[in-house]
C-alpha cells in the first residue's frame, strides 16, 4: 500500500492555517475601519451639512445695496468718460497695465463731488504721482478715491460728506496719466480690494 501521511495535513497544520487567515482577516478590517473614519473625518473639515444662516463670510459676494439712500452719482456733472476699469495701454507710461478706475475728462476747475454718503479718511495734497487724493469711506466696506483734484481748502480727515457735496476741483493734468489731459481719476475699493467703479455707477452699456 503506498504511504501518503505526508500528503495529508494534520489538525496542528489546519489550525495553524486558521489562526493565520484570521489574523489576516483580522489586520484587513483594522484598516479598513480606520480608512472609513479617515475619509469621513476629512469630508467634515472640508464641508459643513447644515451651514448656519446668515451673510457670508466672502464680502465681495455680497449685492450691491442700489437703493436710494446708496445709489452711486457721477462724480463730475458732466459725464465724459475717457478711460474704463480695463487692461490697456498707458499713454503716459507707454505700458499695458490695469487701469484701475475711471478717467472723466473735464477742464480744470470743474468741481468734483462725492459720489455717496460718507466720511473722509484722507485729504493729501502733495502726491508725487497723483497730485493730491481724497479717500471717502462709505457704508458696508467700499470707499472712494478721488486723484489729480484740488481739494476744498476746508476739507479734512474726519469729514462727513454727503453725496452731491462739492469735495474740489479738477486740478491741471500731471503725473502719471497727465497725456491724457486734465480729468478726474476716480477708483472704488470694496473691503480695501479695488473693484470696478462701473460696479456703482452703471453708466457703460453691457
Amino acid at each position: 500500500m503506498k504511504n501518503t501521511s505526508n500528503s495529508k495535513p494534520t489538525k496542528r497544520k489546519i489550525l495553524a492555517y486558521y489562526l493565520i487567515l484570521g489574523a489576516c482577516l483580522l489586520v484587513i478590517a483594522s484598516v479598513t475601519v480606520g480608512v472609513v473614519f479617515a475619509v469621513k473625518n476629512n469630508a467634515n473639515d472640508g464641508f459643513i451639512d447644515n451651514p448656519p444662516s446668515g451673510p457670508s463670510d466672502d464680502e465681495d459676494d455680497d449685492p450691491i445695496d442700489t437703493s436710494t439712500k446708496y445709489e452711486f452719482i457721477v462724480p463730475v456733472k458732466d459725464v465724459n468718460l475717457v478711460q474704463s476699469h480695463v487692461f490697456g495701454h498707458d499713454k503716459t507710461l507707454d505700458r499695458y497695465c490695469l487701469h484701475e478706475g475711471m478717467d472723466f475728462s473735464a477742464t480744470a476747475g470743474t468741481q468734483v463731488l462725492a459720489a455717496v454718503d460718507g466720511t473722509v479718511t484722507e485729504v493729501s495734497v502733495s502726491d508725487k504721482l497723483y497730485g493730491a487724493v481724497i479717500r471717502i469711506e462709505h457704508a458696508d466696506g467700499v470707499s472712494t478715491v478721488y486723484k489729480f483734484i484740488d481739494p476744498v481748502s476746508t476739507l479734512k480727515k474726519g469729514d462727513t460728506v454727503n453725496r452731491g457735496d462739492v469735495i474740489g476741483t479738477v486740478a491741471t493734468a500731471t503725473g502719471t496719466e497727465n497725456a491724457i489731459g486734465d480729468h478726474l481719476h476716480f477708483e472704488v475699493f470694496k473691503n480695501d480690494k479695488i473693484v470696478d467703479p462701473d460696479l456703482y455707477l452703471d453708466i457703460i452699456d453691457k
